[in-house]
């Protein structure tokens, strides 16, 4: 072929694949929901579009602690922790006082008071005060809850991580697992499968077994099973996560006679014969020295469903970190209820608090579905309130996510709507709202948090790195703290 021919065909295939990309939508084209069809425009190609970067400096001057600093800087007026009276300037973030606040429904404050005044008792009664932070993969292995939980404990006293799974599907930031090879976990999150009509969830929305789900009509082997779970403080957790006062267990649902024996540091600390039940069973074992490993050693012919174990004190703070891989915040109503509501009555948390949202938006394509899902987290906040009388319910809204959209990156489509829709259903239910695209910097933030220096977010432009973990949660915990200042400041 002569060159000017060459040339003729290649100018021919650059203008069809010019007229196609001025025609192609500018969101594009999905194909499925694997991926989506996009055609640049000349204009894309010759002028590339710089990605304007939303601004975040008051965001970063915002001083985090590091694990290894385990100190709280902020204090309260009417406190008093060792023996000094501790005060806080609720203005010193001024620049992101607005941005940050909490929502309270009709701007009412005293919907968070009881919890503030149990707060303030805490490191003086019987019984710690427990917080449920349920949240997305945002939050899983202790990410953020380990921050709060330890600024929290740092100031109304408190040690241990709190609730944690005998088989876990990711690193926690604060406990060490071991444990025998025959454990099988079953969740909330699993679809399908054989076992999962018959499974059972609580709290946790998990459990844990080291014989199979069997139907009722099918016996279990005659076989002596054993399994164990060894649990240590992960060395670079905070310091006060380490120290554990107590360990409990909750178990239940077994056919034959199981054992049970507790260890720590090599200790027995009891053992016992559980009789088979179809019940919800607590067990708990305190230590006069924090321990450096628990071992709980199970044994019998048929396993019971393990639903928990917390680590723990006897009184300040304890805070849970449950996170479900994937959830939409809507999972608590396939848990068993009664199982549920035995766990919760048992761990008497003061504050709920949910954190969720990203999840749902790969599959939103409507304002209408938009505020459907609003409306079912507002379902499930009612929920937890009938079931929990007392507690208060407090929901963090997803945090900015970024799609591509040629060459830049943009706030995932919807992703206000579902905020918005997430906030309205919250105040109208009587629960608190954070805010937490808001407090990140708004439309298009993520960006900024993913090129910030250190990075302050991972580059699938959905999570938070480490550093944006503490930082994010730093951000809450200010808003919180400065609600509690003005609670103390408005009392007789």
């Amino acid at each position: 072929m002569r060159p000017a021919w060459t040339l003729l065909f290649m100018l021919a295939v650059l203008a069809v694949v010019a007229v196609i990309g001025e025609l192609m939508p500018r969101e594009g084209i999905p194909v499925g929901n694997a991926f989506t069809l996009r055609f640049p425009t000349v204009k894309q190609v010759l002028f590339p579009e710089k990605q304007e970067l939303t601004d975040i400096s008051f965001i970063l001057e915002v001083p985090t602690d590091s694990v290894e600093v385990d100190t709280v800087a902020e204090t309260l007026p009417a406190l008093e922790l060792d023996g000094k009276p501790v005060t806080i300037d609720a203005g010193r973030l001024a620049p992101l006082a607005d941005r940050i606040r909490l929502h309270y429904p009709n701007d009412d404050r005293s919907v968070l008071h009881p919890f503030f005044a149990a707060l303030e008792s805490a490191p003086g009664t019987p019984h710690p005060v427990r917080i449920l932070h349920y949240g997305d993969s945002q939050i899983e292995g202790d990410r953020i809850t380990a921050y709060l939980r330890n600024k929290l404990q740092g100031l109304f006293g408190g040690t241990g991580p709190g609730l944690v799974s005998v088989v876990e599907i990711s690193p926690h930031f604060s406990v060490e697992h071991e444990a025998s090879e025959n454990w099988d976990r079953y969740s909330v999150m699993e679809r399908n499968g054989p076992a999962r009509k018959k499974a059972r969830f609580g709290t946790m929305g998990a459990m844990a077994r080291f014989t199979p789900v069997l139907p009722d009509t099918v016996a279990p082997d005659t076989v002596q099973h054993t399994a164990w779970i060894t649990l240590r403080p992960q060395r670079a957790s905070y310091a006060r996560t380490r120290t554990w006062q107590r360990c409990r267990l909750w178990l239940g649902d077994h056919r034959t006679p199981l054992t049970l024996t507790v260890e720590a540091d090599g200790v027995q600390v009891g053992t016992e014969v559980i009789e088979p039940t179809t019940q919800v069973l607590e067990r708990q074992w305190s230590f006069a020295t924090p321990p450096g490993e628990v071992k709980i050693t199970f044994s019998g012919q048929d396993s019971p469903n393990v639903y928990g174990i917390s680590l723990e004190s006897r009184n300040g703070v304890v805070m849970d970190n449950l996170a479900m891989r994937g959830a939409s915040g809507l999972e608590l109503r396939a848990t068993d209820q009664g199982i549920l509501r035995t766990m919760t009555a048992s761990l008497d948390p003061g504050l709920v608090i949910l954190q969720y949202g990203g999840n749902v938006l790969p599959y939103m394509k409507s304002v209408e579905q938009a505020q459907d899902y609003g409306r079912a987290i507002g379902a499930d906040i009612n929920r937890i309130k009938r079931m929990i009388p007392g507690a208060a319910v407090l929901v963090i809204g997803p945090s900015d996510m970024s799609i591509k959209e040629g060459d830049l990156y943009v706030t995932r489509p919807f992703l206000e709507d579902v905020r918005d829709a997430m906030k309205a259903s919250t105040l109208a239910a009587g629960g608190v709202f954070w805010d937490m695209y808001d407090a990140m910097g708004g439309r298009n933030s993520m960006v900024s948090w993913v090129e910030a220096d250190p990075p302050l977010a991972a580059e699938d432009y959905t999570h938070f790195s480490p550093l944006g973990a503490r930082k994010i949660a730093e951000l809450f915990h200010e808003a919180l703290l400065t609600d509690i200042a003005l609670y103390q400041q408005s009392r007789p």
